[in-house]
C-alpha cells in the first residue's frame, strides 16, 4: 500500500501529467529532469516518468495489452478501479512488477455527484500532508485522487500539465494526438466538452489547487507549453456559473432526500477520520 513509500517523493517538485490535446505541443523529453506521474493514457507520451496512475480498469487493460514495458513500470493504482471490486482490480494488475495501491472512494468528499466544497477539501489536503489520511476521491477526474497521492508521498510542490479540462483555448478533441482515437473507441460519447461531465471536475480541480496553497503547497495549473511555462489555465466567473447552468441535472424528490438525510452525513462520518 501507499503507506509503504510515504518518503518516495519527500520535498519534491512534481509534474502531474493528463492527456488533453495540449500535450501534443510538449517536447517529448520535457520530464526527462523532473518527478512526474503520467496519468492512464499520457504514459503513451511519456512512458519513461517516474510513476504511471491508473484508476480506470478500461485504460489499464489497454495499455497493459499495447504495450510490454507497461507491466514493468512504476504503477500508481487506486483501490478499487472505477466500476470494478477490489479483487478484480488486483487481478487486472496481478502480471505487473510494481504497484502500489491507494483506497479510492468515489465523489468525496461529500459522497454525492457534483458537491464540492472548500472546507472539506483544504482539511482533506491538510490530514493528506500530515499522512493522517489515506482514503480519497475525485468528481470525475482521476487527476484528484493523484494529486492527493502526491502530498502523501511528500510533494511539496504540484504542477499540472495536459488537464486543462476542455478550458484551453483552441483545444477541440479530449486528447491529444496518439490517444484521443483510443479514448473515443473506449467511451463513445463521453466528452468533456459535456458541463454535464466537466463542471465538477473543474470545481474539484479548483478546490484543490486553493487547498494545497492554503496548506502552503504551491500548486501551477499550467495551460500549455512554453518555453517559460508561464501560461496558465483560467476560468472566468461567468464561465463557470454558465457550466454550473448546463449541468444541472434532474434529480428525483426521493432520491434528493436520501443523499441529502442519510447519504452526505454517513459520508461525513466515516471518513473524517480516514
Amino acid at each position: 500500500m501507499i503507506s509503504n513509500i510515504a518518503d518516495s517523493l519527500r520535498d519534491g517538485e512534481v509534474w502531474i501529467v493528463g492527456s488533453d490535446p495540449t500535450l501534443d505541443g510538449y517536447p517529448d523529453d520535457f520530464l526527462s529532469d523532473k518527478i512526474a506521474i503520467t496519468l492512464h493514457l499520457a504514459y503513451l507520451k511519456f512512458p519513461l516518468a517516474t510513476y504511471t496512475y491508473l484508476s480506470e480498469y478500461d485504460r489499464a487493460q489497454y495499455l497493459l495489452e499495447a504495450s510490454k514495458e507497461y507491466h514493468t513500470a512504476q504503477i500508481l493504482s487506486s483501490l478499487p478501479h472505477y466500476g470494478k471490486s477490489t479483487k478484480e482490480t488486483i487481478n487486472i494488475l496481478k502480471d505487473c512488477t510494481s504497484v502500489v495501491f491507494h483506497k479510492k472512494r468515489n465523489y468525496l468528499p461529500t459522497g454525492i455527484r457534483g458537491e464540492v466544497r472548500q472546507g472539506y477539501t483544504t482539511w482533506k489536503v491538510k490530514r493528506t500532508i500530515e499522512r493522517k489520511s489515506t482514503v480519497w476521491g475525485g468528481h470525475g477526474s482521476c487527476l484528484h485522487t493523484c494529486i492527493y497521492a502526491a502530498l502523501f508521498l511528500g510533494a511539496k510542490k504540484i504542477h499540472v500539465i495536459g488537464a486543462g479540462h476542455s478550458l484551453v483555448p483552441g483545444t477541440s478533441q479530449d486528447h491529444f494526438k496518439a490517444a484521443d482515437d483510443i479514448h473515443q473507441n473506449m467511451r463513445v460519447g463521453d466528452t468533456f466538452f459535456d458541463a454535464k461531465i466537466v463542471y465538477p471536475v473543474i470545481m474539484q480541480t479548483i478546490a484543490l489547487k486553493e487547498a494545497c496553497e492554503a496548506n502552503g503547497i504551491p500548486f501551477y495549473w499550467h495551460a500549455r507549453y512554453t518555453p517559460t511555462m508561464d501560461s496558465y489555465v483560467t476560468v472566468s466567473d461567468d464561465k463557470l456559473e454558465e457550466l454550473r447552468r448546463n449541468s444541472r441535472r434532474s434529480i428525483p424528490i426521493v432520491k434528493k432526500l436520501y443523499r441529502f438525510l442519510w447519504k452526505r452525513p454517513i459520508t461525513y462520518l466515516f471518513h473524517s477520520w480516514r
